[in-house]
Formats: structure tokens, sequence, C-alpha cells
């Protein structure tokens, strides 16, 4: 296997640990592989043109699993935050607005 599929291959495995951590909810998992994502990203793009070409076919498939996670990360965003807001009404402190944006 070429060194580029090597980590196209990696990389995919990175995002169904991902989606498992996203789902659980796993805020350190989300971490961990959000770094792993990146130092893989770092390495496609240090790979020659000749090497890319070898996973040309590959690339729809890996942006399909990357929205995929996006989505899955920004839904997973809006329920944090949805009970966020929630728990703090219910101490009588609402936080909502820009406030809990940053927060998460």
């Amino acid at each position: 296997m070429s060194r580029a599929r090597d980590v196209v291959q990696a990389l995919l495995a990175v995002l169904d640990a991902e989606r498992a951590a996203i789902r659980l909810l796993d805020g350190r998992g989300v971490a961990e592989t959000a770094a792993a994502k990146a130092e893989l990203a770092a390495e496609l793009a240090a790979l020659t043109e000749a090497e890319l070409s070898d996973i040309r076919d590959d690339v729809p498939h890996l942006r399909a699993e990357l929205r995929r996670n996006g989505t899955l990360l920004a839904h997973a965003r809006s329920c944090l935050r949805d009970v966020l807001e929630i728990a703090h009404a219910r101490r009588g402190v609402p936080r909502t607005g820009p406030q809990l944006r940053a927060r998460l």
C-alpha cells in the first residue's frame, strides 16, 4: 500500500473513532481525534503530486466522511448548548446568547 493510502486509511479510522466519541459525548475522545486528524492532514499536505494521485479516487469518500462528522459535531454542540441552557435556567441563571456560545 502506498504512503498516501496509509494516511487515508488512518484518517478514515480516526473519523470512525471520532464518530464514536461524538455519539458518547466524550469530549476527551473528540479532542484526541481532532489532534490526530490535524496530524494526518499535515501528512496529506506533505505528499507529492504523484503520491496524491494514488488517492484521487478516495477523495470523494473522505470528503463525505469529514462532512458527516462535521454535521455530527455541530448537532452535538447544539444539543449540549440546549442542555446547558436548561440546566442554568432551572437554577435561575439563564445563560443564552454569546456567553454560552463562547463557552462551547
